[in-house]
């Protein structure tokens, strides 16, 4: 009874499995792999323009690029065609097909991890790229030449083949059983090439490189964002073209450990128990979104460049309106004119109104100005007035007190000693004919008692 049960959990299991992978490998790894052959096609074309392919960046990107469409070839046939073509036969236990057959015939597997090899050290060119850039900015140019560039890229790929040499003699193809057996040799280095060493090769030495180098490009990208508010001024275009660049890949590695995290984990589980976790249903479901995740990654990274790369945003759009059709071109120039057009009557029209409203502003000030200018003339005007009656005025006391000493001089001494000192005091006004533009000063005009006038001034 327990036996039929253990085999019946087996089948639920296995069918449980085969299913998940249809549906991960099958039609979401189809959908993403046909997006990222497109998406890399078009980045590769956009890299290579003139404009672009100058910097060693966008060499390793290209490069990269490159190695994501070879992954992708072969997951397409290697996962997602074998899953959709023989679901059903693997549900029913029937023998392998045609497509199986020969896929078994070919070496996938030494490719696959050479290619997968070549993208993981390339992303970590493409790091020490920038870190170099950052961190030594004067020094830059003399170290990140074109030919230093395709150098580093041959011998990634150089490497990725030594390395995935032991994986072509690991397995062989048996035809009376249809399937691959692992060789003698293989079977002797089967724990080295799986896990003593390919775990730190391809996982843990490139994963703390990649964390060490993403911490100290973040960390100078925080400081040159503090340094600039500091300064308040504006950064170089070019400076800021830069730090937009370092964005896109500080964001593309950290895409690039997420996605390759769960083979880390999965590997060291299998490292510790490998016959537990080759019977655990949840190590292949775990195993099957893991892989997914890989090809998420290799076929977003069109996304991202598009997202955050300004420069690559507007390579492409040119590239786009290059190959499209001449009447479609004539009509994209016709919109271009036309809102041009538009533009320029708009800033007409805003030099019209600002230029009224300077015409006017000047008729304001202008009138105002003659209105000043007409009450200082009437002020002048009054001012000569006061100044000809005053005139008048004063001449009029001289003669009165010319009359008034002639009369004082026949009186007897007795009056002149009966009447005060001050007999007569009057306030008068007189202009400051040096001072025009000052007020007018008061004087007292005071008569003393033998008949001389004395001026006191009004302090």
């Amino acid at each position: 009874m327990s036996n039929n049960s253990s085999s019946t959990d087996h089948d639920s299991g296995l069918d449980y499995i085969l299913l998940f992978r249809l549906i991960v490998w099958g039609y979401f790894g189809m959908v993403l792999s046909l997006f990222g052959i497109i998406g890399n096609i078009i980045t590769i074309l956009v890299l290579i323009s003139p404009s672009m392919r100058t910097t060693s960046t966008n060499i390793y990107l290209t490069a990269l690029s490159c190695s994501n469409i070879l992954f992708l070839l072969i997951f397409i046939p290697s996962y997602s065609m074998r899953y959709l073509l023989g679901y059903r036969l693997y549900i029913s236990n029937q023998p392998p097909f045609a497509f199986e057959i020969l896929l078994t015939r070919l070496p996938t597997s030494p490719v696959y991890n050479t290619i997968l090899l070549s993208i993981i050290y390339l992303t970590i060119a493409v790091s020490m790229d920038r870190l170099i850039l950052i961190k030594f900015p004067l020094k830059a140019k003399q170290i990140l030449t074109q030919r230093a560039t395709l150098i580093t890229i041959l011998l990634i790929y150089i490497f990725s083949i030594v390395y995935c040499i032991p994986y072509w003699l690991e397995q062989r193809y048996i035809p009376e059983l249809k399937q691959c057996r692992l060789t003698d040799i293989g079977k002797k280095i089967h724990k080295y090439t799986r896990i003593y060493i390919y775990i730190p090769v391809v996982y843990l030495i490139p994963f703390v490189t990649l964390t060490c180098i993403n911490v100290t490009i973040i960390q100078n990208l925080i400081a040159t964002k503090r340094r600039k508010k500091n300064l308040c001024g504006k950064i170089n275009k070019k400076k800021q073209a830069d730090n937009h660049i370092t964005l896109m890949l500080v964001t593309v590695i950290i895409v690039f450990v997420l996605c390759q995290l769960p083979l880390l984990i999965l590997n060291a589980w299998y490292a510790i128990d490998p016959h537990g976790s080759y019977d655990s249903i949840l190590f292949h479901s775990l195993n099957s979104i893991g892989i997914l995740l890989i090809v998420c990654n290799t076929s977003t990274n069109f996304l991202l460049y598009c997202f955050f790369g300004q420069k690559f945003r507007q390579t492409l759009i040119e590239f786009i309106l290059h190959i499209l059709p001449k009447q479609y071109k004539q009509q994209t120039n016709i919109q271009k004119r036309s809102s041009k057009l538009i533009q320029l009557q708009r800033k007409q029209s805003i030099e019209k109104t600002y230029e009224q409203k300077q015409q006017v502003l000047l008729k304001n000030s202008q009138s105002i100005t003659n209105s000043i200018i007409n009450n200082n003339n009437n002020n002048n005007n009054n001012n000569n007035n006061n100044n000809i009656e005053s005139n008048e005025f004063n001449q009029q006391i001289i003669n009165d007190n010319k009359s008034n000493q002639n009369s004082l001089q026949s009186t007897s001494i007795n009056q002149e000693e009966s009447c005060p000192l001050i007999t007569k005091s009057e306030e008068i006004l007189i202009m400051d004919e040096n001072f025009p533009l000052k007020f007018d000063q008061p004087f007292r005009l005071c008569t003393s008692a033998n008949g001389k006038r004395i001026l006191l001034l009004r302090i």
